[in-house]
């Protein structure tokens, strides 16, 4: 026996206080189909929330099987719900991301129904409404009718004793309307059917009884039940276990209404034939597989919250890798040092001998004075104190003596600019870049680069004044952009560039006197149009260079000595010099210190005088000088003989950087302070993440508010709703902890092949298998805390109120 005993329902408090039921006392039969009719705020979807145990009522009392609900607690509601009512829903609550057949088996998964009869009830209630093709069909692969047939095959596979029907047929057309109420009139023979609507003439066709209401009260019932009568007949008893064929006018369908293992009983709330459960629950593996199915098909979304979350992991880990490496790193710059052993010489160079800033003299003067009567002035630096160096060929010359035969090279920086053309057919093109000098030591690169192809009888390298080598990467490749700024053409397929199309390819370097003309009208001396290419390619004033070689370096290189690109002798640098030191726009310049002859402006900056006179060959002083040693032994006496230099000279002291002493220095400081940052790291990196994916779980939470409101409607529990977030944010944590690791070691092996190309290390980022595992874990661990206030959130959330959000 279904009874309810002067319900009451009362929302808000004080003066926002709603009426919605006042004192509703009715009694129902096992199997009759009962239609509840009235305006819309009359209480009727109120009455039957509170019948499907989706709402608590105020006062009275709900009498199930003769025993009284007032006791119940939450778990016996959730029982209730998923044992004993199945819902029908105007807009059908069907959950997206779960095939219909998932849909109809999850009321039974709660219920603990063993998996394969929950399987096979599923099936036969979807075949029985007309739904055989469609198994494996989601949600929004249906039409309308579909989606309302699959809402009343998950109400009846679980065997409910009780069918709520909440305007079943609003959201459908008439003809699919009338076979959904045929069907559900057909169920009504075996069970109670209650349905809501405003529809009166279905009401009329269908019922067997029909309620109205107005205002939170009965107004009429046209086919009251005496509960006396009731007690002789238990509510729950089911008399057939069979799947019956019914034939409507639109459509055959049949109707599951009872179960082979289901015998005669009298109702209890916490027990049904079949199940394994006393109480109603969901495994975490099943709302791991909600969660998972729900992020799969939100891939995108997904992919992108796994890498966003993925961030701090990420960091931790790369500094875990390289802080491991840093050790074995250091002791192999201790070793072998030579892979960063260069001597370094500026023509200008910072003053660090009273450091970077001068604070004034501090002697015989107290720190924070008291008793002060007014402030000190002191003279002090507005910035950076730099040294000019002179770099003389004096000094040129001496370095050269005492560097002989304990060098690779010695290479000379300078800003002179090179006007090199090519021709393409009848088109000339300016070269715009990676065009550079190339070591002067042949015999060393023969050691490190492979020659790919030559001319003939040639060596491949550029030894004469008039040869160049094109230089590739590893994979035989160069970039569009290379190509570009050197003239060479290529396919727009990118098709391979034969080397026959490369060799004796010819450059022409063009003299100043070539290249710069002088306007008289005014007054400047113009480097040439595009359109006077020609006329400067032609130009006497020059020297043509052909390419003899194509290079790659070899794998075993600890060094790339040459970059891509097209590499020259440096007696090319030395015949420009010369030809250009005497040009007339050259001298022009070194008579005008005030205006560039080549444009007509006046210098603004210091030195631009200088550096202009260095850029037309006028001046061929170096502003950068690199020494090569080619041992630790070799260094140790090139700086001493400098220092010996300095000795000589007070007036022109040279200052040098020993790059193996301050790369040493500057990875053990490293080594000193990783810990630190790795700390601070972690701490900002674990803050951050918790705040941004606990924003997330509950942006979840909010898109899936309607679905929590399914899931408690079947009988899920409020710790089962918990659940389903907290394995959202597992499953996110996992995929993020594993990206980052992957992400790990791709930087890993991008630092390693960086720093294994400069100092011979290709250990110096590597990640222990057990910190990989470890962090993973780590980033499981915190998504999961990160969800705890949300996934709290949604378990609150009541079930009615849930299923009404939009």
């Amino acid at each position: 026996m279904l009874e309810l005993k002067n319900i009451t329902k009362v929302y808000g408090e004080k003066e926002n206080t709603v009426h919605a039921l006042k004192g509703v006392s009715l009694a129902f039969r096992k199997s009759e189909f009962v239609s509840i009719l009235g305006p819309s705020g009359c209480g009727k979807t109120t009455l039957l929330n509170i019948i499907g145990g989706l709402d608590r009522y105020t006062d009275g009392d709900l009498v199930i099987g003769g025993k009284s609900t007032k006791e119940y607690r939450d778990r016996d509601w959730d029982t209730y719900r998923n044992h004993s009512v199945g819902f029908v829903f105007q807009s059908y609550n069907l959950i997206p991301h779960l095939t219909i057949l998932e849909n109809v088996e999850l009321t039974m998964t709660i219920g603990g129904l063993p998996r394969a009869e929950r399987r096979k009830r599923a099936e036969e209630a979807l075949i029985a409404v007309g739904l055989k093709e469609k198994l494996k069909k989601r949600p929004n692969e249906l039409s309308g009718g579909q989606m309302q047939r699959v809402s009343i095959a998950r109400a009846l596979a679980g065997r409910p004793d009780i069918i709520l029907a909440d305007e079943p047929t609003g959201a459908l057309d008439s003809e699919t309307s009338y076979s959904v109420m045929n069907l559900l009139k057909e169920i009504s023979k075996e069970k109670l059917v209650i349905m809501v609507t405003h529809n009166p003439d279905l009401a009329e066709k269908y019922s067997d009884r029909i309620i109205k209401m107005l205002d939170g009260v009965v107004t009429e019932d046209s086919s009251p039940y005496e509960t006396e009568s009731a007690a002789a007949e238990p509510f729950g008893e089911n008399t057939s276990a069979s799947v019956k064929a019914v034939s409507t006018q639109s459509s055959a369908i049949g109707v599951v209404t009872g179960a082979d293992d289901d015998k005669k009983r009298k109702f209890r709330p916490h027990e049904k034939a079949g199940y394994r459960k006393k109480y109603s629950s969901m495994s975490f593996l099943t709302a791991l597989r909600l969660s998972g199915k729900n992020l799969l098909s939100k891939r995108k979304r997904t992919i992108i919250t796994s890498l966003a979350a993925s961030i701090g992991i990420i960091g931790i880990a790369v500094i875990l890798s390289v802080s491991s490496g840093m050790q074995s790193y250091i002791d192999k710059i201790m070793l072998d040092s030579a892979s960063f052993n260069v001597i370094s010489i500026a023509s200008e160079t910072l003053d660090l001998s009273g450091g970077i800033f001068a604070e004034g003299e501090v002697e015989d003067i107290q720190e924070f004075p008291e008793n002060t009567t007014g402030i000190y002035p002191y003279e002090a630096d507005d910035g950076f104190n730099y040294i000019k160096q002179d770099l003389s060929d004096e000094f040129i010359s001496y370095l050269e003596s005492v560097s002989a035969g304990k060098v690779v090279d010695i290479e000379y920086g300078r800003n002179l600019k090179l006007n090199v053309l090519t021709k393409n057919g009848e088109v000339y093109n300016k070269v715009a870049g990676n065009f550079y000098e190339a070591l002067g030591n042949k015999e060393y690169l023969a050691d490190r680069y492979t020659v790919l192809a030559n001319v003939p009888g040639h060596t491949g390298f550029p030894t004469a004044v008039d040869e160049v080598a094109l230089v590739v990467d590893s994979y035989n490749r160069l970039s569009t952009k290379v190509l570009d700024n050197l003239g060479i053409k290529y396919t727009a397929d990118l098709q391979t560039i034969p080397y026959d199309e490369i060799l004796n390819k010819e450059f022409r370097v063009v003299f100043n006197d070539g290249w710069y003309t002088y306007n008289a009208e005014r007054n400047i001396y113009a480097s040439p149009t595009a359109a006077e290419y020609a006329t400067a390619y032609a130009s006497e004033e020059g020297i043509t260079l052909k390419v003899v070689g194509v290079l790659r370096i070899n794998p075993d290189a600890s060094n790339a000595w040459l970059s891509d690109g097209l590499a020259y002798s440096p007696l090319l640098t030395d015949k420009v010099l010369e030809e250009n030191k005497t040009s007339q726009v050259a001298v022009a310049q070194a008579a005008n210190q005030t205006t560039d002859v080549t444009t007509g402006t006046p210098f603004m900056m210091p030195g631009a005088y200088e550096s202009k006179l260095e850029e037309l060959g006028y001046t061929s002083t170096p502003n950068m000088i690199n020494v090569y040693p080619i041992d630790v032994e070799s260094r140790e006496q090139i700086m001493a003989a400098i220092d010996e230099w300095n000795g000589m000279h007070p007036d022109n002291q040279i200052i040098y950087t020993d790059m193996a002493e301050f790369v040493t220095d500057v990875l053990g400081s490293i080594v000193d302070v990783i810990t630190y940052v790795l700390l601070a790291f972690s701490i900002v990196s674990l803050v951050i993440s918790s705040v941004m994916i606990a924003i997330i779980i509950y942006a979840s939470v909010i898109e899936r508010t309607k679905e929590i409101g399914v899931l408690r409607s079947i009988g899920a529990r409020k710790k089962d709703v918990s659940n389903v977030f907290i394995a959202e944010a597992a499953i996110l944590g996992l995929a993020s902890g594993i990206i980052a690791i992957l992400f790990t070691l791709v930087i890993n092996a991008i630092i390693n092949a960086i720093m294994g190309s400069l100092v011979e290390v290709t250990t110096i980022a590597s990640l222990n298998a057990g910190i990989a595992f470890g962090l993973i874990a780590l980033s499981v661990v915190l998504l999961v805390i990160a969800s705890l206030i949300p996934a709290r959130l949604a378990a609150k959330k009541e079930p009615a109120v849930a299923l009404r959000t939009e």
